[in-house]
């Protein structure tokens, strides 16, 4: 007789009656070990239909509930809002410091900037009620409403002409309106201004551009508990698109000059003109004569380039920078035309003696851009379309893959981010090398300026001076007055008003020179123009005040 085999109860199971573990099976019966039926237990053929019923089992695992923050609202929406954009502020003004080698003092400088942005704000303390009032340092305060950021994006052209002191009057009951994302960059600007340095905007564009300030992705910088409790209209005042659009740091500086001089009549410095058109000059490859044609007529204008804080309206020339490239523009135009009609000059010592070959020019401009064409132009990675990824070679798409990994992906989904990295593991890096070679390009910046002049030394030619237009022969003087109405005269420098109305030499020179000042191609046209209208003015008053001496000279423009 073969012996009993037994079987344990599962976990937690025993005989009701002996409280035995153990059972053994008997004609279809169950037992316990001490011979007590089981009840509800049998045994029975598996037959062919029930085949693999009998296999593991497997159940579903729940889902993890996904916890979802409360969205604040109202008061105390708008001064998590605050919070944030003063966190982002606070990393702007480090990376400024840290990187940038601005002074240490910088920061307790656009500390007291921002606190004077919010104190008239209403402010809610902890538990208790609002109250209008101010407080030091990155204050934390509410608004009564707000503006999207992330509204600019569909306009790449900001009219400065609009500025107006008009709503930043100070009247009974007015509040100031929430600060906007742009406004961190313009604080940090302002701050320059105080301190004297010689950053301009189209600096804090190409930083933020570049990815070496936290602007273009600072909602990602901000911490994930404190964006999943930020209202939705919030979220879009601190998105913006993938660039800054030409004129829209200018317009906002401008605004928040207007409105410190009518809150708190606070004025700011003059910009430090000296060293912003030494870099103008030489980023333009410009003669250097151009420097003192510059001061001359600023001079004239009568300028301190300092932000108008007076008058109903203000004009596109009164902005500093603006005023300060209109001014090499102009100067340009009167020392080297653009309009490819030869002036003589009166003498050697006039800088006209010296001819710009502009052709010449544009080729050496565009040297460096053919250049550097194997990798992606740093800060333009935004101008990439559809069209040009399916064309890149290895190299710009690795620059173009890291840049959107940089700026757009967060930890807001870390599975998507997974996902895209994914592809790109364990491979080599080409923009590792473009950046070591950028860093190279920075070290020698003085070489590739001396080459450039350079080669532009080399182009120029000597004019022969003509003291008096009457000595002319009278061939050449029959062909001038053939051609009185096409060729303007040696005093007369033309006016473009409008873009369809400059050359090819001159839409090249005042593209890369509102590209300079990161401003539109319209904005810098019309700031040119209004200063060639106030120096025809001045001529004109000359002329009259000199008349009677007999040494009148007729300057027009037309």
């Amino acid at each position: 007789m073969a012996p009993t085999k037994y079987h344990r109860f599962r976990d937690g199971q025993r005989c009701d009656e002996c409280g035995a573990r153990q059972w053994y099976a008997q004609d279809a019966i169950r037992y316990c070990r001490n011979g007590h039926r089981l009840e509800g237990f049998a045994e029975h053929e598996a037959d062919e239909d029930a085949f693999g019923t009998q296999g593991k089992v497997s159940r579903r695992k729940k889902e993890p509930r996904k916890k979802v923050a409360v969205k604040l609202t109202g008061d105390e929406g708008r001064e998590l809002y605050l919070e944030a954009l003063q966190l982002i502020l606070l990393r702007l003004v480090q990376r400024l410091v840290r990187e940038k080698q601005f002074p240490e003092d910088f920061e307790e400088i656009v500390r007291a900037l921002w606190a004077l942005r919010v104190r008239n704000l209403p402010l809610r303390e902890s538990g208790g009620p609002r109250k209008k009032g101010g407080s030091d340092g990155y204050a934390s305060s509410a608004a009564l409403s707000s503006q999207s950021e992330g509204g600019f994006g569909s306009s790449s052209d900001f009219d400065l002409s609009d500025a107006t002191t008009a709503p930043w009057a100070p009247r009974a009951g007015r509040r100031w309106r929430l600060p906007k994302l742009v406004d961190t960059l313009a604080l940090c600007y302002l701050g320059c201004l105080v301190r004297r340095l010689p950053a301009t905007m189209a600096d804090f564009c190409g930083w933020a551009q570049k990815g070496e300030l936290d602007y273009l992705a600072a909602l990602n910088s901000i911490p994930r508990n404190v964006r999943d409790r930020l209202p939705a209209d919030y979220h879009r005042a601190l998105q913006v698109r993938d660039h800054i659009p030409p004129g829209r740091l200018q317009t906002a500086v401008q605004e928040l000059v207007i409105s410190f001089k009518a809150n708190f009549d606070t004025v700011f410095p003059p910009l430090n003109y000296v060293p912003i058109l030494i870099r103008f000059i030489t980023d333009l490859t410009l003669p250097i004569e151009l420097y003192v044609a510059v001061k001359c007529i600023a001079e004239i204008l009568q300028t301190d380039y300092a932000y108008p804080t007076e008058g109903r309206k203000i004009r596109t020339m009164e902005n500093p920078e603006i005023l300060l490239i209109a001014l090499v523009v102009v100067s340009t135009k009167l020392l080297y035309p653009l309009d490819g009609v030869e002036r003589a000059p009166r003498s050697r010592e006039d800088p006209r003696s010296m001819k710009v070959d502009w052709t010449r020019w544009q080729e050496i401009m565009q040297k460096d851009t053919n250049e550097s064409s194997a990798n992606l132009l740093n800060g333009e990675e935004y101008k990439v379309t559809s069209d040009d990824v399916l064309t890149m070679d290895g190299a710009k798409l690795d620059d173009f893959m890291d840049w959107f990994e940089k700026m757009w992906i967060d930890d807001h989904d870390p599975k998507t981010a997974e996902r895209i990295r994914e592809p790109f593991e364990n491979q080599q890096r080409s923009s590792e090398r473009s950046n070591q070679r950028e860093q190279s390009n920075e070290d020698g910046s003085r070489d590739m300026v001396r080459h450039r002049y350079a080669a532009l030394n080399s182009s120029m030619k000597v004019i022969e001076p003509v003291s008096n237009p009457e000595d002319v022969d009278e061939e050449d003087r029959e062909d001038k007055e053939d051609k009185e109405d096409k060729k303007p005269t040696r005093d007369c420098c033309l006016v473009w008003r409008t873009e369809e109305d400059l050359p090819d030499a001159a839409k090249a020179f005042y593209s890369k020179a509102a590209a300079l000042a990161a401003i539109p191609l319209s904005t810098l046209m019309r700031g040119a123009t209004q200063v060639e209208r106030r120096l025809e003015l001045w001529c004109i008053q000359q002329a009259r005040h000199t008349q009677d001496k007999g040494k009148g000279k007729e300057i027009v423009i037309r």
